[in-house]
């Protein structure tokens, strides 16, 4: 049975010490090696928490151009996939401004890339397939619609024994409504919650629940929103790296909820 064992937000405690570590991956398209964002919290958090073994089938699910997978299995000696669909035929222009998606398997050859996307029980992702399933700030870009679908999908193919990393971007409400939202967790108004902020911890908690996993661990509180130590996407990231790149635009913070779902 899958089994939520583990839920917290990104701490700055736990950034600057994966900093100190002198974690760094080969930069990404559009992004300089030494990043300071979320991603640059959730990629060593997502390695510290995979307990990697070789030989083990590892996939990062919306990877894209991501080189954490290829990263492992030269580190650890898994077996590294991506799943993507790279935004599908009406978003070419999007992706190719990086290359072209489709010389990635040549270019990367010890990873293995399937261009699909979750959700669709499709059989190029076998059930029971893979002993390790992450994912960095992707879960959240699914409609709700297909949420719940996508994440029974991710459990059909996870190994006995395996393992889902998930880090999920999260948006953080005015003051005024995490209080409210606070007040509801205390009265126990789970279903308020989730109706009134469908992209809070809530909604991802009862998303999970739906897709069949056991929830054992506790939902961090909302308040935690509030304490500075809660990482949120800093705004000098969003100038210079959300589209539009280098220009003015509406700031609204995001913190990072991290998942651990085992196998038991």
């Amino acid at each position: 049975m899958l089994e939520m064992t583990k839920a917290s937000l990104a701490t700055i405690d736990e950034l600057f010490r994966f900093k100190a570590l002198g974690f760094e991956l080969p930069p990404f398209p559009g992004y300089s090696a030494n990043q300071w964002g979320i991603k640059a919290h959730n990629r060593p958090w997502i390695v510290e928490q995979g307990d990697w073994q070789r030989g083990q089938r590892v996939l990062e699910v919306g990877g894209a151009y991501s080189r954490l997978p290829e990263w492992l299995g030269t580190e650890f000696g898994v077996e590294p996939w991506i799943a993507d669909d790279f935004g599908g035929s009406d978003s070419d222009d999007l992706w190719s401004r990086w290359g072209n998606p489709q010389e990635l398997p040549a270019e990367h050859p010890t990873v293995n890339y399937v261009f699909e996307n979750f959700g669709k029980r499709s059989p190029s992702f076998p059930d029971a397939h893979f002993d390790r399933i992450f994912t960095v700030s992707t879960l959240e870009h699914i409609p709700l619609s297909q949420r719940v679908g996508v994440l029974r999908d991710i459990n059909r193919c996870t190994a006995d024994g395996g393992r889902q990393l998930h880090s999920i971007d999260i948006n953080v409400p005015s003051p005024a409504k995490i209080i409210a939202a606070s007040v509801a967790e205390g009265a126990h108004l789970g279903a308020l919650l989730r109706s009134r902020y469908q992209d809070g911890m809530a909604s991802w908690f009862n998303s999970f629940r739906r897709s069949g996993v056991k929830i054992s661990a506790r939902m961090p509180s909302t308040l935690q929103l509030l304490d500075r130590n809660t990482l949120c996407e800093a705004p000098a990231v969003v100038y210079e790296y959300w589209p539009p790149k280098n220009q003015p635009k509406v700031y609204a913070p995001a913190a990072s909820l991290l998942v651990v779902i085992e196998d038991r």
